[in-house]
């Protein structure tokens, strides 16, 4: 009998984890991808540590938690850190539950990676730009056909591209439309000029335009030219609306009245200087110089003259419009992709080709910043692989009893 024939479109995180799920069940797996090497984009996670999950993993950290809970109740964090654990990677998790190699190094992670492929006998065809899949037959399977006209037969196939495939609107799928998510956001310019490489711990919230709040996050903020930047940042890009408003709180400890009334007491003791330096020690200059612009305080104003209410509500509530996402270079994901609604989350099989998986970013699936992007593809990967080997083998034994058995 033929070996169950799986192939695994894609060579990032989710593709080679279902690869090696698929050849530890017994498949005959290939991996296939589109540019010189598998694992590329793995080397570039987590400033080239990567950090490859996340201790907390849960459903609500996603954009679709009722979807990824049964994959995330599979496997979890303890569980994808046995997986790296089975080839040799040994890891640690931070103070924020964030998952790391001890070698801190993302090449240590792609290296056994590749090692448990080669061990595994999985076929990795790089160079390998897929123009199509059909279904000739139910005997035949899945053929996959490159660009170049290589054809290539399989029993079950997972699609783990990435960002959305084309490929599976031809075999019946529908798609959401992709944009780039966990990136820096554009705001209004004016109310930060000159702060361009400022950071400043505090607490922020992303606003809709009545005012609803859509997401809200604690830690450091990076300004730009542009507008800001920063994990906080990354973490609220995933809820921006045309329209929001990002409304920052730079002392997040205080009620707005125990803000005010320390300000009180500063403008007592300190009544001698004037508004340029009133903030001296207790914000960074070029954020105090932005305080006062956007409280239209002439640097020169004696403290005496200061409102102190006025100052508390700007301190707790510095308002920027956002213009949109910024850089999508920048982005560390994508959302959108294949509509979740069209997988079956306890196997990622297709609800419409039988023997068609799914993994990874090529769904409509994003997460928080922090591993658990990683944590999706790798759980999401080996579902799909384990189950497409499961697949395969039914479909190869079927076919070899259709065909009265090896001679």
């Amino acid at each position: 009998m033929q070996k169950p024939r799986v192939l695994v479109i894609g060579g990032g995180a989710a593709g080679l984890s279902a690869a090696i799920a698929a050849a530890r069940q017994g498949a005959s797996a290939t991996l296939l991808e589109a540019g010189p090497r598998a694992g590329r984009k793995i080397l570039a996670s987590g400033n080239g540590r990567c950090n490859l999950s996340n201790s907390s993993a849960g459903p609500l950290a996603y954009n679709h938690p009722e979807f990824v809970e049964p994959v995330l109740a599979a496997y979890p964090a303890q569980r994808i850190r046995e997986f790296f654990s089975q080839m040799g990677l040994l890891t640690f998790a931070d103070a924020e539950g964030r998952v790391y190699p001890v070698t801190n190094a993302a090449a240590s992670v792609l290296e056994v990676l590749r090692l448990e492929c080669a061990r595994l006998g999985v076929v990795e065809r790089c160079g390998f730009e897929v123009a199509s899949i059909s279904q000739p037959s139910d005997a035949v399977g899945f053929e996959v056909v490159a660009s170049d006209g290589e054809r290539l037969g399989a029993d079950a196939v997972v699609v783990a591209t990435g960002g959305g495939d084309s490929l599976l609107a031809v075999l019946g799928h529908q798609s959401v439309d992709c944009e780039p998510v966990l990136g820096p956001l554009k705001t209004a310019v004016e109310p930060i000029r000159g702060l361009s490489g400022v950071r400043v711990r505090c607490e922020a919230s992303l606003r809709a335009k009545d005012g609803r709040v859509l997401a809200t996050e604690r830690g450091e903020l990076l300004f730009r030219e542009y507008g800001v930047s920063g994990i906080m940042v990354f973490d609220l890009s995933r809820f921006f609306e045309p329209g929001s408003v990002l409304s920052i709180d730079l002392f997040p400890d205080l009620q707005l009245r125990e803000l005010e009334a320390m300000l009180v007491r500063r403008s007592e003791d300190l009544s001698w200087r004037a508004a340029e330096t009133f903030f001296d020690g207790m914000l960074q200059s070029r954020m105090a110089e932005a305080v006062l612009r956007a409280a239209l305080i002439e640097p020169p104003t004696p403290v005496a003259e200061l409102s102190c209410e006025q100052l508390a509500g700007l301190l707790k509530r510095f308002e920027l419009s956002v213009t949109g996402r910024g850089d999508a270079k920048q982005a560390q994901v994508t959302r959108g992709g294949l509509s979740v609604d069209e997988i079956d989350p306890h196997t990622m099989a297709s609800r419409r080709v039988d023997g068609l998986f799914a993994a990874g970013e090529v769904l409509d699936i994003d997460g928080r910043c922090g591993g658990f992007n990683l944590h999706w593809a790798w759980a999401s990967g080996i579902l799909a692989g384990l189950n497409a080997a499961y697949f395969a083998e039914q479909r190869a034994t079927a076919r070899d009893t259709l065909s009265g058995g090896s001679e």
